[in-house]
């Protein structure tokens, strides 16, 4: 996947937390739990620059069509692995026939030699 760049994003994760409004009892209590620290950051850098529906969309869309690509791509990688095991397979067995052909070839002239002798 690619990285996206948002210019808007870095500076929201840079200002940090905003401090809306006096609320010192949710700061204490987000002090005591680091979980609650980090999400209230989290939920308000999310806040701070939500994208627009159509940039959502879109980014949706693009997601959507890269999980699609790569999907076919690891169907394509399969069926090419398989049809490669095929073709493997059959030369393999066909390399058997031979050989057991040859090593009969081979005994019948050992034979034909031990009758000259």
């Amino acid at each position: 996947m690619e990285a996206v760049y948002d210019p808007s994003m870095s500076q929201a994760m840079q200002k940090g937390p905003s401090h809306s409004g006096s609320s010192s009892s949710s700061t204490n209590q987000n002090a005591s739990s680091p979980e609650g620290c980090s999400n209230s950051k989290l939920s308000n850098s999310k806040s701070a620059t939500p994208l627009p529906d159509s940039a959502r969309v879109e980014k949706r869309r693009a997601n959507t069509l890269a999980a699609r690509r790569y999907r076919q791509k690891r169907v394509d990688q399969m069926t090419s692995l398989e049809t490669q095991l095929k073709e493997t397979q059959t030369e393999r067995d066909e390399l058997k026939v031979r050989c057991a052909r040859l090593e009969g070839e081979v005994e019948t002239l050992r034979q034909l030699l031990r009758a000259q002798k």
